[in-house]
């Protein structure tokens, strides 16, 4: 069964002259599966992610496309049919989430903010559910009483975590959650959501800008660019076959432990202007692939079994490795 269910959405912002940053995105996520949504800065990730949430803000509206949430239309749900839904449905943690804490308010009072605006739980009720989540991310409960300046880095980001499983929900889209932290906070975080995973039964968007991050963490990685999906396949096999050259130049673009000293590839040229999207496969002008049909038309998004392309190009390889 899916979580969440997404046709053929766009999403842009502003109108005049309107920036097309989601374009036609299908996508499904299953009840407990892990999925990876990777691209670089400006291709839309975000932007995605707080469209299935219905988080997204004037200018940016969905002009077109479908969303379903655990089987409920959500796509022309006003506000305040959405409002008892989030954190009980969907949760959400923001990139450098662990500011979005309030400063004036204790980690408990937040907590007890979240559970009583969705729900009759009493004063120890909530205190009891916030020490077991805190648990679960390895925070001792007796933070509860401090404030967030009294906190690192690494444990308000785990509190932002904390908050947003804390009503049990069937969805967290968590946008950049490693951003600013060090490596080591870093995989900490990661080990802590495969722990939650075992603990409490979840669905869950990771978005990042790490393709290396993703593949450690999710079950299936969604590369996205330009506003686009161009690649969806197993983590346990992207690393060993990435057919999009977007994705291919992604991986170049990681520095290799056991090869300290070479130099990642850096990605040539920039993103289209997504004011106008040409009639052309995007990345064309970035890769070193393009053929002559790659400038005059764009490509299709293909299946074959568990693997989607959105490549002319590389299609030809599929058949060759499956």
């Amino acid at each position: 069964m899916s979580i969440v269910h997404l046709e053929h959405l766009f999403v842009d912002y502003g109108r005049l002259h309107p920036v097309h940053a989601v374009r036609d995105v299908s996508l499904t996520i299953a009840d407990n599966e892990f999925v990876g949504l990777v691209g670089e800065s400006g291709c839309g990730k975000s932007t995605l992610g707080f469209a299935i949430a219905r988080l997204e803000r004037p200018p940016a509206r969905i002009t077109a496309g479908t969303i379903a949430v655990a089987g409920q239309d959500w796509t022309t749900a006003d506000a305040r049919t959405l409002r008892p839904e989030r954190w009980t449905k969907v949760a959400m943690v923001l990139q450098s989430g662990m500011n979005a804490l309030n400063p004036i308010m204790s980690i408990e009072a937040q907590f007890r903010d979240v559970m009583m605006q969705h729900g009759e739980m009493t004063v120890e009720q909530c205190r009891r559910r916030a020490a077991e989540v805190l648990e679960m991310v390895e925070i001792p409960s007796t933070v509860l009483p401090r404030y967030p300046h009294e906190l690192s880095g690494g444990m308000k980001q785990r509190v932002a975590i904390a908050l947003a499983i804390v009503l049990r929900p069937k969805l967290i889209i968590m946008d950049e959650p490693t951003t600013a932290l060090d490596m080591v906070v870093q995989r900490q975080i990661l080990e802590n959501l495969k722990q939650l995973r075992r603990e409490q039964a979840f669905a869950l968007l990771f978005i990042s800008h790490d393709l290396g991050l993703e593949l450690e963490l999710v079950d299936r990685v969604l590369v996205m660019y330009a506003g686009e999906i161009v690649e969806s396949q197993p983590a346990r096999t992207m690393l060993d076959h990435p057919f999009h050259p977007y994705t291919r130049a992604l991986l170049r673009a990681l520095p290799d432990p056991e090869t300290p000293y070479a130099e990642p590839e850096g990605i040539p040229g920039m993103p289209p202007d997504l004011h106008e999207i040409p009639q052309a496969c995007l990345f064309a002008p970035r890769c070193p692939l393009a053929e002559p049909e790659c400038l005059e038309a764009a490509p299709p998004l293909k299946s074959f079994s568990e693997l989607t392309l959105r490549c002319r190009v590389t299609e030809r390889e599929v058949q060759h490795v499956s």
